[in-house]
């Protein structure tokens, strides 16, 4: 009787077992209470589960684990599931091909990626196909431009939990919150607060799709583990006013914490993942404000394993299709002069790295610095002018101001334009005529995003270069047909390179990130460009051959982590995992997540026949004097 009202107390209604993670339920029936344990939805840890862990069950109710119908007779049966699927037996290429057909009938985006979500829910292993195979088609889905619309419309689309949310109000206890996720694992950590998402603005919480997005990619691009992915939203509150008074906004409902309070609150966050898994994790910023990039950048590369990549993997991308350019001008980085439209994160990170190919080159860094111009809002950047803040006073010129950009054309006769201004319609026809009076190819990037922003068409830039130019943009563009002749331009975009990079860092382990390394995927990046490619008028691969970009990206990424010196003056490598491989490719594709079905069964294997033993007569034994 005891017992019964212990149990019946809602205190120890639920019981944890802690050795194992479980919870069991207490049930009252007349006659007897039975403990009946209630399964959570993410009890597999890894890649590698313990059979001794896991019920049949599990194998259809764990997205990692799950099937569908692709279970065989003989697992239905062992796992004792058989029943509870109807009797078609299906392929992973049969539900691959009824999942494109499902795709296929949603009309809008949205609802695209609404059934993605829900499939990368269910059956982890068959999104992850499906999207490794289907890049072109559905990389725009799970990332720009349909994440963007999903962060607007996060608190009417949010279903069930994915990544961590860390606020502003657990100061003190970032830590306990980190020790929360169920996976020990985690190798790379993708981290917004969600100031500046895409060319949105500030969404505050709602950007979690950013994160979640960008480690997708890791795994369908690159093959990296998803348990070793964990995205993370730092919840400072929103400035945006439409949110704070929108009713489904699942954020703090307050404005921005600023100053040395968010600060220190960043500072205690890099604290606490390093503490939960180590020196080597690495932490990807992504779309925080560009007041806060460059500096948290140059605050923490030195102590950590970490990269922007609104700043260095659009550089690297930005110059990967300036190395492919070099096939078509024959000019080196040092014979150009390079103007920038634009002076935020993005247009500092392509031109440092500029810098650091022409030092390569030969130049000083003066030399190099010398050979590259930015205009901003408010005009060319000079010395003694205002708004200097930051990386803009290394490119500001002892020449007289101007404002109006045809006139700085003119003036600084560049062989390469690059806008990065997310003005549309900046390079007018002028502009651009004069860019090819200049310059037999000009090379002209307008890689501000979305389309609506590039700041100029490829059929403008075409029709007032008469042909001649070599151009890339950030968002795609269709065909342009001009003289006769079909081009298909290229796409300067980030997924060419974070993931190989990402796969590199996380293999070698290595424990803090050079600028070389963006070099390193940007040199390899542009080897990927075939002639083909060049003919057709694109500067990158076609993205079908992002996985393949990856790959040398990694390689190449990895061959410079154990190059002895290649970053501290002591002379010691940047990879921490040994010994080093011989075979690098090799190596990598043996970390790689498989993308196919693998047998939900227990391994078993046979014993040889023991040899006949003939043994002694068994005879009681004495333990003690007592039993004489």
């Amino acid at each position: 009787m005891m017992a019964r009202n212990i149990l019946n107390n809602p205190v120890y209604k639920q019981l944890h077992l802690g050795a194992f993670g479980r919870t069991l339920a207490v049930c009252g029936t007349a006659k007897k209470d039975i403990l009946v344990p209630q399964r959570e939805y993410h009890e597999v840890n890894g890649d590698i589960p313990c059979p001794g862990m896991l019920q049949g069950i599990d194998h259809l109710r764990d997205p990692r684990l799950n099937k569908g119908l692709a279970f065989t007779l003989a697992e239905r049966q062992v796992l004792g599931i058989h029943g509870l699927q109807p009797a078609r037996f299906k392929t992973q290429e049969e539900q691959l091909q009824l999942c494109r057909i499902s795709i296929d009938r949603y009309k809008e985006d949205l609802n695209k990626y609404l059934y993605l979500v829900d499939l990368q829910d269910r059956n982890e292993r068959l999104f992850f196909r499906l999207l490794s195979e289907n890049v072109k088609d559905m990389m725009p889905i799970v990332y720009t431009p349909t994440v963007g619309l999903a962060c607007q419309k996060f608190g009417l689309i949010y279903r069930r939990p994915r990544g961590l949310f860390v606020t502003i109000n657990d100061r003190g206890h970032v830590f306990d919150v980190i020790k929360n996720w169920p996976e020990p694992d985690v190798r790379a950590i993708c981290v917004t607060d969600g100031e500046r998402i895409l060319g949105l603005g500030d969404l505050g919480a709602n950007g979690m799709g950013i994160p979640v997005g960008k480690l997708s990619l890791y795994t369908a691009l690159a093959g990296i583990k998803p348990h070793q992915c964990l995205p993370i939203l730092l919840d400072v509150g929103t400035n945006n006013k439409d949110l704070l008074e929108d009713p489904l906004y699942i954020g703090l409902r307050q404005e921005r914490v600023t100053g040395d309070a968010y600060d220190e609150f960043i500072d205690e966050f890099m604290r606490a993942v390093v503490k939960k898994y180590g020196q080597n994790v690495l932490i990807q910023f992504e779309d925080f404000g560009n007041h806060n990039a460059f500096r948290f950048l140059d605050k923490y590369r030195h102590n950590y394993c970490t990269f922007n990549d609104d700043i260095q993997g659009t550089a690297a991308v930005a110059v990967g299709g300036l190395y492919a350019s070099k096939r078509l001008t024959g000019k080196r980085f040092t014979d150009h002069q390079i103007l920038f439209v634009g002076a935020g994160e993005a247009a500092i990170g392509i031109a440092d790295l500029c810098v650091r190919a022409m030092i390569v080159e030969g130049c000083t860094l003066e030399e190099a610095r010398n050979k590259i111009w930015m205009v901003d809002i408010d005009g060319l950047l000079v010395k003694g002018r205002e708004h200097l803040e930051g990386h803009k006073a290394y490119y500001a010129k002892n020449v007289e101001q101007q404002k109006d950009l045809l006139d700085i054309v003119k003036t600084v006769k560049p062989s390469i334009l690059i806008g990065a201004s997310a003005q549309p319609g900046l390079f007018t026809k002028e502009i651009l005529a004069e860019m090819a009076e200049n310059n037999a190819k000009p090379i002209i990037f307008a890689l501000s995003n979305p389309t609506d922003r590039a700041e100029c068409t490829a059929d403008q830039a075409f029709e007032h270069t008469e042909g001649r130019v070599i151009f890339a943009s950030g968002s795609p563009f269709p065909p342009v047909e001009y003289g006769g002749k079909t081009y298909y331009t290229g796409q300067g975009n980030n997924a060419y390179i974070f993931p190989g990079v990402a796969l590199g860092v996380i293999a070698t382990e290595t424990h803090h990130i050079p600028e070389d390394m963006f070099l390193i995927a940007a040199q390899e990046l542009a080897d990927c460009v075939t002639e083909a490619d060049l003919m057709k008028g694109s500067l990158y691969p076609d993205l079908a051959r992002v996985k393949e970009v990856s790959l040398n990206i990694a390689i190449g990424i990895t061959k410079f982590a154990y190059v002895k010196g290649s970053y501290h003056t002591d002379g010691q490598r940047l990879a921490s995992t040994y010994p080093e491989p011989h075979d690098k490719r090799q190596w990598l594709l043996d970390q790689l997540y498989n993308f196919n079905y693998e047998c939900s069964m227990p391994v078993t294997w046979t014993w040889p026949k023991a040899p006949v033993i003939k043994t002694r007569e068994l005879v009681p034994t004495k333990l003690t004097e007592r039993e004489e």
